[in-house]
């Protein structure tokens, strides 16, 4: 079987992918609008398609990935990012294969931060308080300003994806809600919650019947406050979460991965921040701790039986790049002594670029950098 990834070039989630996607016994393509990327160069990759970014021409992507499919008969066909995904799924007619998402309005409610957090409520899942920043007084409070939809490429011109941000006092957050509106979204102000960063990743059938997933906790993640996970340790699935997970799933029409992302705060109650309906960045822990979440989803959209799989525990995972990035800011217990922590870490874990067994994507990763 075949399937197709198209991202914007160097995307870590694309990259964990293609080599899950491999590993299952699938052959993988690769579109992006760049001569090289991560998951392109990966010796996991058999074909490569120059595809144009979903934001900058949605009927030139289109036509492009049409063009792929009808090329090499891929089987199925996966968005990398926020943008490609939602491209994807309101022209799913337009592909002559396999578009394995749920029907578009389905899509765009799980994704919108105001729909998702009004669902997740109603199943028992807690959620960030939702903030006015017109009446917002305390200068030195931190909050969470983010868009409601992070791409919006039906716009001309918007950006590839509109980041979420911790900022600090009323003027700020006012200042980043309205770049978030000059950007082409709309802007949604949350209280911010200090604490440790957790997923919950599933794969669920039509109906919230969940086949594979994978719970873990975070215990660096870069940037500081709104960042991803650079170390992070799978963990026992929390009956907890994964009730009220798949309730939320089932309540949103949800087809295929999704990762839910938590804070818990101080008062060990997890707040839903967000839902990541597409490949993340550090989904490569899943895979090795045994819960092989694109393959599930590839095989569950064309029609195969998917044994029901979960993630062991225990099992750890590193972004070096990130974490590297993280110590030199944070420096914690001083910046050698921060660093040398991280090279440690590397050691039997997980990574989402760094692999012995396949090292072009992190040169890759790394000529990026030098030639920026």
């Amino acid at each position: 079987m075949r399937a197709l990834i198209v991202e914007t070039g160097f995307s870590r989630g694309a990259l964990a992918a293609v080599r899950s996607l491999a590993g299952a016994g699938w052959q993988v393509g690769v579109g992006h609008p760049k001569a090289a990327g991560l998951a392109s160069s990966s010796r996991f990759c058999r074909w490569k398609h120059r595809v144009p970014a979903a934001h900058e021409s949605h009927d030139a992507f289109m036509a492009a990935v049409g063009v792929a499919v009808r090329r090499h008969g891929y089987d199925v066909v996966f968005g990398a990012g926020e943008a490609e995904v939602l491209a994807l799924s309101m022209a799913r007619d337009e592909v002559p294969s396999i578009v394995p998402y749920a029907g578009h309005r389905h899509v765009v409610r799980a994704i919108d931060k105001q729909e998702l957090c009004d669902v997740a409520e109603s199943v028992g899942l807690r959620t960030a308080r939702i903030l006015d920043p017109r009446v917002l007084t305390a200068e030195h409070r931190p909050v969470v300003v983010k868009a409601r939809l992070h791409a919006r490429p039906e716009q001309p011109g918007a950006p590839p994806r509109i980041d979420t941000l911790v900022v600090h006092g009323a003027d700020a957050a006012r200042r980043r809600a309205d770049e978030v509106r000059e950007l082409g979204g709309e802007p949604r102000v949350e209280e911010f919650h200090e604490g440790r960063l957790m997923a919950y990743s599933a794969v669920s059938a039509l109906g919230g019947r969940v086949v594979a997933d994978c719970m873990q906790v975070a215990s660096r993640i870069w940037p500081p406050q709104a960042g991803a996970s650079c170390r992070a340790e799978t963990v026992r699935v929390d009956a907890g979460i994964s009730g009220p997970a798949s309730r939320l799933l089932a309540s949103l029409g949800w087809f295929g991965l999704a990762q839910l992302q938590f804070v818990v705060p101080e008062d060990g109650t997890p707040r839903l921040i967000d839902l990541n309906g597409r490949f993340y960045g550090s989904m490569a822990l899943a895979t090795a701790a045994g819960a092989n979440l694109p393959a599930a989803w590839a095989d569950l959209s064309i029609g195969r039986e998917v044994p029901s799989v979960r993630a062991r525990p225990g099992v750890r995972y590193q972004w070096l790049e990130g974490d590297l990035r993280r110590a030199v800011v944070e420096r914690r217990s001083g910046l050698v002594a921060d660093l040398v922590g991280t090279v440690r870490f590397a050691g039997g874990a997980a990574h989402s670029t760094l692999s012995l067994h396949d090292p072009l994507p992190a040169l890759a990763g790394v000529f990026r950098r030098v030639l920026r």
